[in-house]
């Protein structure tokens, strides 16, 4: 049996510091039936000649006309992709050789499965260091319940029957949660396949745009959760959760944004004990070293 077509989508902005070893991961994996759809979304560094080198049929270049938003170049990728299954590999994250290899219970699955994910290590780049992201077992199957709790999916890990994300698509008014948003409106329709490895590497840097805007961050998810329909079970069984998340959100942008007085009384309220110590010490943090921390936090 001939092994299902696996398109690989990576956006690139300006990615050459990184984008090598994210290259090299996806050329030497074991599964070899993919396409690379590579989006150039107008580059002024040498991402484009890097990826260029790459001489292999499977890799596709495509260039934006003009630089767009994140999601508007994942939806763009989308439409050149002819596989049965999309994957997405970001320009600072890389995949162990058999992750790929290791999804093909989930390419042979049946309909009732429309995507699949695992846990992965988190490289904290400035300490060289590996943490695995998820200590528990992940789960399968109808998991918006979980994912509404805490959410554990992460888009490198990410592979997705072609046929929903086509339908569904991301929702190009966001900077930073489309990936969220997108996962938990899969997560309501169709099941997932959970695999407990962690052959997939984040890497977590000064140049994080979601680090880098907490504001931003926390604008989206507001708008986010105001905008649900807590009719739906689950939404409004975990409606605390939402927007238990929105106030920490908020609190975190503050602390680096517009650290005020008044902010230790927002802290002084937050509900849950650890979170609120952890938040206090932040507070009572130098400027200068609270935004030290906050790169990796």
């Amino acid at each position: 049996m001939k092994k299902k077509l696996v398109s690989i989508i990576v956006n690139c902005y300006n990615g050459e510091k990184y984008l090598p070893q994210a290259l090299q991961s996806i050329l030497d994996q074991k599964y070899k039936n993919f396409e690379v759809i590579f989006v150039d979304n107008c580059s002024t560094d040498s991402s484009a000649k890097i990826y260029k080198n790459v001489k292999d049929k499977r890799f596709k270049y495509f260039k934006t006309k003009k630089k767009i938003k994140l999601y508007n170049s994942r939806n763009f990728a989308l439409k050149k992709c002819n596989g049965n299954f999309v994957a997405f590999l970001d320009v600072d994250d890389w995949w162990d050789s058999e992750f790929l290899n290791s999804r093909k219970n989930f390419f042979s699955s049946s309909n009732n499965y429309g995507f699949a994910f695992s846990n992965c290590n988190f490289f904290y780049e400035n300490k060289k260091r590996f943490k695995m992201f998820y200590k528990k077992k992940l789960p399968s199957g109808l998991i918006l319940n979980n994912l509404l709790k805490y959410y554990f999916v992460i888009l490198s890990t990410i592979i997705i029957k072609k046929k929903i994300i086509k339908t569904l698509k991301f929702n190009s008014n966001y900077n930073i949660i489309g990936d969220y948003d997108l996962v938990l409106r899969v997560a309501n329709k169709y099941k997932a396949m959970a695999f407990q490895d962690n052959l997939a590497t984040i890497r977590i840097h000064a140049e994080n745009f979601s680090h880098n805007n907490r504001k931003m961050f926390y604008k989206e998810y507001k708008y986010w959760a105001n905008n649900q329909n807590y009719n739906n079970y689950y939404f409004k069984k975990n409606k605390k959760n939402i927007f238990l998340k929105l106030k920490y959100l908020k609190i975190i942008y503050m602390l680096l944004e517009e650290k005020k007085i008044g902010l230790i009384l927002d802290i002084m309220k937050y509900p849950v004990f650890l979170p609120k110590m952890k938040l206090l010490i932040i507070y009572l943090l130098p400027n200068f070293l609270i935004r030290m921390k906050m790169k990796y936090f």
